[in-house]
Protein backbone atom coordinates (compact mmCIF):
# COMPACT_ATOMS: atom_id res chain seq x y z
CA UNK A 1 0.00 0.00 0.00
CA UNK A 2 1.35 3.58 -0.80
CA UNK A 3 -0.15 6.93 0.93
CA UNK A 4 -0.43 9.83 -1.02
CA UNK A 5 -3.39 11.64 -0.06
CA UNK A 6 -2.94 13.13 2.87
CA UNK A 7 -6.45 14.49 5.64
CA UNK A 8 -5.33 15.96 8.89
CA UNK A 9 -7.47 16.70 11.66
CA UNK A 10 -6.55 19.83 13.59
CA UNK A 11 -4.76 23.20 11.93
CA UNK A 12 -3.11 23.63 16.25
CA UNK A 13 0.67 23.38 15.73
CA UNK A 14 1.06 19.75 15.54
CA UNK A 15 -1.33 19.60 12.87
CA UNK A 16 -0.18 22.88 11.09
CA UNK A 17 3.19 21.75 11.08
CA UNK A 18 2.84 18.30 9.92
CA UNK A 19 0.92 19.50 6.92
CA UNK A 20 3.57 21.86 6.16
CA UNK A 21 5.96 19.21 6.11
CA UNK A 22 3.87 17.13 3.98
CA UNK A 23 3.13 19.63 1.50
CA UNK A 24 6.92 20.46 1.18
CA UNK A 25 7.76 16.68 0.29
CA UNK A 26 4.90 16.82 -2.91
CA UNK A 27 1.63 15.45 -0.83
CA UNK A 28 -1.85 16.43 -1.63
CA UNK A 29 -3.40 17.54 2.08
CA UNK A 30 -6.58 18.35 2.92
CA UNK A 31 -6.46 20.12 6.70
CA UNK A 32 -9.56 20.37 8.56
CA UNK A 33 -10.65 22.41 11.70
CA UNK A 34 -13.97 23.23 12.91
CA UNK A 35 -12.90 26.84 13.60
CA UNK A 36 -12.50 28.93 10.12
CA UNK A 37 -10.39 31.61 12.04
CA UNK A 38 -8.03 29.06 13.45
CA UNK A 39 -8.10 27.22 9.83
CA UNK A 40 -7.01 30.80 8.15
CA UNK A 41 -4.20 31.55 10.60
CA UNK A 42 -2.70 28.09 10.19
CA UNK A 43 -3.01 28.21 6.14
CA UNK A 44 -1.43 31.57 6.91
CA UNK A 45 1.82 30.61 8.37
CA UNK A 46 2.22 27.62 6.15
CA UNK A 47 1.95 30.56 3.42
CA UNK A 48 4.30 32.14 4.85
CA UNK A 49 6.90 29.45 5.42
CA UNK A 50 6.50 28.15 2.03
CA UNK A 51 7.23 31.87 0.61
CA UNK A 52 9.82 32.32 2.71
CA UNK A 53 11.67 28.95 1.34
CA UNK A 54 10.85 30.19 -1.86
CA UNK A 55 8.47 27.67 -2.22
CA UNK A 56 4.95 29.34 -2.73
CA UNK A 57 3.78 27.15 -5.69
CA UNK A 58 3.22 24.37 -3.27
CA UNK A 59 0.19 26.02 -1.71
CA UNK A 60 -1.98 24.77 -4.48
CA UNK A 61 -1.52 20.89 -2.48
CA UNK A 62 -3.21 21.97 0.64
CA UNK A 63 -6.51 23.08 0.99
CA UNK A 64 -8.26 23.94 4.17
CA UNK A 65 -11.76 22.34 4.58
CA UNK A 66 -14.14 22.19 7.61
CA UNK A 67 -16.54 19.38 5.93
CA UNK A 68 -15.64 15.82 7.02
CA UNK A 69 -16.63 14.40 3.76
CA UNK A 70 -13.92 16.00 1.97
CA UNK A 71 -11.93 13.06 4.14
CA UNK A 72 -13.34 10.50 0.97
CA UNK A 73 -10.46 9.81 -0.87
CA UNK A 74 -7.65 10.20 1.42
CA UNK A 75 -5.05 7.39 2.23
CA UNK A 76 -4.72 8.31 5.45
CA UNK A 77 -6.11 10.57 8.03
CA UNK A 78 -4.06 12.05 11.25
CA UNK A 79 -5.60 12.88 14.42
CA UNK A 80 -4.13 16.59 15.63
CA UNK A 81 -6.54 18.14 17.45
CA UNK A 82 -6.47 17.89 21.38
CA UNK A 83 -10.29 17.35 22.54
CA UNK A 84 -11.93 14.86 25.48
CA UNK A 85 -12.21 11.51 25.14
CA UNK A 86 -16.02 12.12 24.62
CA UNK A 87 -15.64 14.51 21.76
CA UNK A 88 -12.65 12.53 20.32
CA UNK A 89 -15.19 9.56 19.99
CA UNK A 90 -18.00 11.92 18.34
CA UNK A 91 -15.63 13.09 15.63
CA UNK A 92 -14.25 9.18 14.88
CA UNK A 93 -17.67 7.91 14.59
CA UNK A 94 -19.05 10.68 12.36
CA UNK A 95 -15.59 10.19 10.22
CA UNK A 96 -15.78 6.31 9.63
CA UNK A 97 -18.79 7.29 7.11
CA UNK A 98 -16.21 9.17 5.17
CA UNK A 99 -13.37 6.60 5.23
CA UNK A 100 -12.28 4.58 1.78
CA UNK A 101 -11.69 1.07 2.96
CA UNK A 102 -7.90 1.34 2.44
CA UNK A 103 -7.89 4.69 3.96
CA UNK A 104 -5.43 4.60 7.56
CA UNK A 105 -6.40 6.63 10.32
CA UNK A 106 -3.50 7.55 12.87
CA UNK A 107 -5.03 8.53 16.22
CA UNK A 108 -3.23 11.31 18.43
CA UNK A 109 -1.35 9.27 20.99
CA UNK A 110 0.70 10.67 23.35
CA UNK A 111 -0.14 9.55 27.46
CA UNK A 112 -3.49 7.63 27.10
CA UNK A 113 -3.89 4.04 25.61
CA UNK A 114 -4.81 4.14 22.18
CA UNK A 115 -7.01 1.22 23.10
CA UNK A 116 -8.80 3.56 25.24
CA UNK A 117 -9.67 6.12 22.05
CA UNK A 118 -10.79 3.10 19.59
CA UNK A 119 -12.56 0.97 22.19
CA UNK A 120 -15.97 1.95 21.55
CA UNK A 121 -15.41 0.79 17.66
CA UNK A 122 -15.51 4.50 16.06
CA UNK A 123 -12.92 3.05 14.30
CA UNK A 124 -11.66 0.29 11.73
CA UNK A 125 -9.35 -1.35 14.24
CA UNK A 126 -7.32 -2.74 11.41
CA UNK A 127 -6.22 0.41 10.15
CA UNK A 128 -5.84 2.47 12.92
CA UNK A 129 -2.73 2.98 14.74
CA UNK A 130 -1.71 6.08 16.74
CA UNK A 131 0.81 8.94 15.97
CA UNK A 132 3.14 10.89 18.53
CA UNK A 133 4.83 13.97 16.88
CA UNK A 134 7.08 15.60 19.09
CA UNK A 135 7.53 19.08 19.23
CA UNK A 136 8.90 21.24 17.26
CA UNK A 137 6.86 19.12 14.81
CA UNK A 138 8.76 20.67 11.83
CA UNK A 139 12.45 20.13 13.43
CA UNK A 140 12.45 16.80 15.43
CA UNK A 141 12.73 13.67 13.71
CA UNK A 142 10.76 11.41 15.65
CA UNK A 143 7.42 10.06 15.74
CA UNK A 144 5.87 7.45 17.72
CA UNK A 145 4.08 5.16 15.59
CA UNK A 146 1.77 3.05 18.16
CA UNK A 147 0.24 -0.26 17.09
CA UNK A 148 -2.23 -2.16 18.65
CA UNK A 149 -3.03 -5.92 18.95
CA UNK A 150 -5.50 -5.51 16.18
CA UNK A 151 -3.42 -3.28 13.51
CA UNK A 152 -2.38 -4.98 10.67
CA UNK A 153 1.00 -4.87 9.17
CA UNK A 154 0.89 -3.64 5.92
CA UNK A 155 -0.92 -0.47 7.15
CA UNK A 156 1.97 0.12 10.19
CA UNK A 157 5.04 -0.38 7.47
CA UNK A 158 2.70 2.28 4.91
CA UNK A 159 2.47 4.64 8.08
CA UNK A 160 6.24 4.22 8.77
CA UNK A 161 7.34 4.36 5.24
CA UNK A 162 5.12 7.81 4.95
CA UNK A 163 7.13 9.42 7.59
CA UNK A 164 10.52 8.17 6.04
CA UNK A 165 9.52 9.86 2.86
CA UNK A 166 9.24 13.12 4.99
CA UNK A 167 12.44 13.16 6.68
CA UNK A 168 10.75 11.39 9.71
CA UNK A 169 12.64 8.41 11.96
CA UNK A 170 9.37 5.99 13.13
CA UNK A 171 9.91 4.37 15.99
CA UNK A 172 7.01 1.49 16.29
CA UNK A 173 6.15 0.78 19.90
CA UNK A 174 3.10 -1.10 21.23
CA UNK A 175 0.16 0.36 22.98
CA UNK A 176 0.91 1.55 26.62
CA UNK A 177 0.26 4.68 28.49
CA UNK A 178 2.97 7.29 27.90
CA UNK A 179 4.65 4.97 24.85
CA UNK A 180 8.07 5.88 24.98
CA UNK A 181 8.71 9.33 25.36
CA UNK A 182 6.56 10.58 28.07
CA UNK A 183 7.22 7.83 29.54
CA UNK A 184 10.39 8.52 30.50
CA UNK A 185 10.38 12.39 30.54
CA UNK A 186 8.41 11.78 33.84
CA UNK A 187 10.87 10.06 36.01
CA UNK A 188 13.20 12.24 34.07
CA UNK A 189 11.55 15.90 35.39
CA UNK A 190 10.38 14.27 39.00
CA UNK A 191 13.91 13.20 39.68
CA UNK A 192 15.18 17.24 39.18
CA UNK A 193 11.91 18.21 40.99
CA UNK A 194 12.82 16.01 44.02
CA UNK A 195 16.32 17.23 43.90
CA UNK A 196 15.07 20.91 43.66
CA UNK A 197 12.62 20.01 47.02
CA UNK A 198 15.26 18.88 48.76
CA UNK A 199 17.46 21.85 48.47
CA UNK A 200 20.00 19.98 46.10
CA UNK A 201 20.12 23.19 43.74
CA UNK A 202 18.87 26.17 42.37
CA UNK A 203 17.09 25.33 38.31
CA UNK A 204 20.18 26.50 37.01
CA UNK A 205 22.38 24.40 38.92
CA UNK A 206 20.75 21.59 38.20
CA UNK A 207 20.16 22.20 34.60
CA UNK A 208 23.84 22.99 34.27
CA UNK A 209 25.23 20.21 36.29
CA UNK A 210 22.93 17.68 33.77
CA UNK A 211 24.09 19.33 30.46
CA UNK A 212 28.01 19.18 31.34
CA UNK A 213 27.74 16.07 33.10
CA UNK A 214 25.47 14.37 30.31
CA UNK A 215 26.33 16.28 27.07
CA UNK A 216 22.53 17.09 26.76
CA UNK A 217 21.09 20.29 24.87
CA UNK A 218 18.83 21.51 27.74
CA UNK A 219 18.40 20.25 31.67
CA UNK A 220 15.04 19.46 32.81
CA UNK A 221 13.84 22.34 33.83
CA UNK A 222 14.51 24.27 30.51
CA UNK A 223 12.66 21.67 29.28
CA UNK A 224 9.77 21.68 30.98
CA UNK A 225 9.11 25.22 30.53
CA UNK A 226 9.81 24.67 26.91
CA UNK A 227 6.98 21.88 26.93
CA UNK A 228 4.61 24.30 29.35
CA UNK A 229 4.02 23.82 32.32
CA UNK A 230 0.56 22.90 32.33
CA UNK A 231 0.91 20.60 29.50
CA UNK A 232 3.63 18.51 31.86
CA UNK A 233 1.55 18.62 34.59
CA UNK A 234 -1.43 17.28 32.93
CA UNK A 235 0.71 14.54 31.22
CA UNK A 236 2.54 13.61 34.61
CA UNK A 237 -1.10 13.30 36.58
CA UNK A 238 -2.42 11.37 33.48
CA UNK A 239 0.24 9.03 32.92
CA UNK A 240 0.37 8.85 37.19
CA UNK A 241 -3.32 7.41 37.19
CA UNK A 242 -3.38 5.53 33.80
CA UNK A 243 -0.45 3.30 35.73
CA UNK A 244 -2.36 2.68 38.95
CA UNK A 245 -0.50 5.73 40.52
CA UNK A 246 2.82 4.48 41.77
CA UNK A 247 4.63 6.22 43.75
CA UNK A 248 7.78 7.12 41.65
CA UNK A 249 5.69 8.65 39.67
CA UNK A 250 3.54 10.77 41.52
CA UNK A 251 3.15 14.14 40.30
CA UNK A 252 5.10 17.07 41.76
CA UNK A 253 3.36 19.03 44.30
CA UNK A 254 5.54 22.03 43.14
CA UNK A 255 5.32 21.90 39.74
CA UNK A 256 1.67 22.26 40.38
CA UNK A 257 1.39 25.18 42.41
CA UNK A 258 2.98 26.98 39.74
CA UNK A 259 0.63 26.01 37.36
CA UNK A 260 -2.06 27.19 39.21
CA UNK A 261 -0.04 30.21 39.86
CA UNK A 262 -0.22 30.62 35.97
CA UNK A 263 3.38 30.70 35.58
CA UNK A 264 3.43 27.81 32.54
CA UNK A 265 7.03 28.51 31.18
CA UNK A 266 8.48 30.23 28.07
CA UNK A 267 4.46 30.70 26.69
CA UNK A 268 3.80 32.79 29.84
CA UNK A 269 7.51 34.14 29.95
CA UNK A 270 7.82 32.86 33.39
CA UNK A 271 8.02 28.97 35.17
CA UNK A 272 11.07 28.04 36.38
CA UNK A 273 12.73 30.60 34.55
CA UNK A 274 12.05 34.29 33.68
CA UNK A 275 12.24 34.85 29.83
CA UNK A 276 11.77 37.90 27.19
CA UNK A 277 11.81 37.40 23.48
CA UNK A 278 11.98 33.55 24.23
CA UNK A 279 15.74 33.78 26.37
CA UNK A 280 15.75 33.11 29.76
CA UNK A 281 17.13 36.43 31.94
CA UNK A 282 16.32 34.96 35.31
CA UNK A 283 14.87 32.73 37.88
CA UNK A 284 11.48 32.52 39.53
CA UNK A 285 11.57 34.69 42.08
CA UNK A 286 8.85 33.07 43.44
CA UNK A 287 10.50 29.89 44.31
CA UNK A 288 12.07 30.32 47.50
CA UNK A 289 8.32 30.52 48.80
CA UNK A 290 7.64 27.70 47.50
CA UNK A 291 10.37 25.71 48.27
CA UNK A 292 11.66 26.35 51.64
CA UNK A 293 14.99 25.00 51.32
CA UNK A 294 15.95 26.01 47.57
CA UNK A 295 19.63 25.86 47.07
CA UNK A 296 20.81 25.44 50.92
CA UNK A 297 22.69 21.85 50.31
CA UNK A 298 25.25 21.90 47.73
CA UNK A 299 25.74 18.74 45.40
CA UNK A 300 28.45 17.72 42.95
CA UNK A 301 27.43 17.66 39.57
CA UNK A 302 27.84 13.95 39.00
CA UNK A 303 25.43 13.33 41.63
CA UNK A 304 23.17 15.81 40.38
CA UNK A 305 23.07 13.78 36.84
CA UNK A 306 23.19 10.65 38.64
CA UNK A 307 20.15 11.47 41.20
CA UNK A 308 18.19 12.19 37.87
CA UNK A 309 19.31 9.55 35.61
CA UNK A 310 19.02 6.42 37.59
CA UNK A 311 15.36 6.72 37.93
CA UNK A 312 15.23 7.35 33.95
CA UNK A 313 17.70 3.99 33.54
CA UNK A 314 14.95 1.90 35.91
CA UNK A 315 11.71 3.10 33.78
CA UNK A 316 13.47 2.34 30.82
CA UNK A 317 14.60 -1.32 32.07
CA UNK A 318 10.81 -1.59 33.51
CA UNK A 319 9.16 -0.27 29.98
CA UNK A 320 11.39 -2.71 28.43
CA UNK A 321 10.17 -5.74 29.76
CA UNK A 322 6.48 -4.39 29.85
CA UNK A 323 6.05 -4.01 26.25
CA UNK A 324 8.99 -6.33 24.89
CA UNK A 325 10.28 -2.84 23.23
CA UNK A 326 14.16 -3.50 21.94
CA UNK A 327 16.66 -1.56 23.36
CA UNK A 328 17.69 0.07 20.10
CA UNK A 329 14.23 1.34 20.17
CA UNK A 330 14.15 2.71 23.16
CA UNK A 331 17.73 4.73 22.83
CA UNK A 332 16.57 5.91 19.42
CA UNK A 333 13.45 7.69 20.32
CA UNK A 334 15.24 9.16 23.87
CA UNK A 335 18.37 10.58 21.80
CA UNK A 336 16.03 12.14 18.85
CA UNK A 337 12.99 13.47 21.49
CA UNK A 338 15.98 14.94 24.00
CA UNK A 339 18.42 15.36 21.58
CA UNK A 340 20.82 13.28 23.71
CA UNK A 341 24.24 11.84 22.73
CA UNK A 342 23.16 8.44 24.56
CA UNK A 343 20.36 6.69 25.50
CA UNK A 344 19.28 5.50 29.10
CA UNK A 345 21.23 2.25 28.56
CA UNK A 346 23.76 3.59 26.91
CA UNK A 347 24.53 6.22 30.21
CA UNK A 348 24.31 3.51 32.37
CA UNK A 349 26.72 1.58 30.66
CA UNK A 350 29.17 3.62 30.23
CA UNK A 351 28.31 6.21 33.54
CA UNK A 352 27.00 3.49 35.52
CA UNK A 353 29.97 4.00 38.00
CA UNK A 354 28.66 7.72 39.01
CA UNK A 355 25.26 6.06 39.57
CA UNK A 356 25.67 3.74 41.91
CA UNK A 357 23.99 4.33 45.19
CA UNK A 358 26.12 5.60 47.73
CA UNK A 359 25.37 5.92 51.51
CA UNK A 360 23.01 8.84 52.49
CA UNK A 361 24.34 10.85 54.66
CA UNK A 362 21.86 12.01 58.06
CA UNK A 363 22.47 15.86 56.36
CA UNK A 364 21.34 14.83 52.88
CA UNK A 365 18.35 12.61 54.23
CA UNK A 366 17.08 15.65 55.80
CA UNK A 367 13.66 17.23 53.91
CA UNK A 368 13.21 19.43 55.93
CA UNK A 369 15.90 21.61 58.98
Amino acid sequence: MEINAIGIMGSNTTGAGAAELFVKHGFQVRLYDDFKDSLAVALAKISWSLRQAGKEELMGNIEGIQDLSKFSGADIVIEAASKSQDERRLYFSKLRKHLDQHCVVAARCAVQPLSEVIGSGELPNERTLGFHFIKPVRSNPLVEVVRTDHTKDDYLEAAAALLRKIGKTPVITKDNPGQVVERLTRPFLLAALRLMDSGKGHPHEIDAAFREVSGAPMGPFEMADCAGLDSDYAASESLYNALGKPERLAPSATLQRLVQYGQLGRKSTIGFYIYEEGRIVGENPILPNLVKYLGLKKTFKDDIFAEIMRPVVEEARLLASEIMASEYDIETAVKLAFGWPKGPFAFSRDMGHLMEKKKVSEFDSLENF
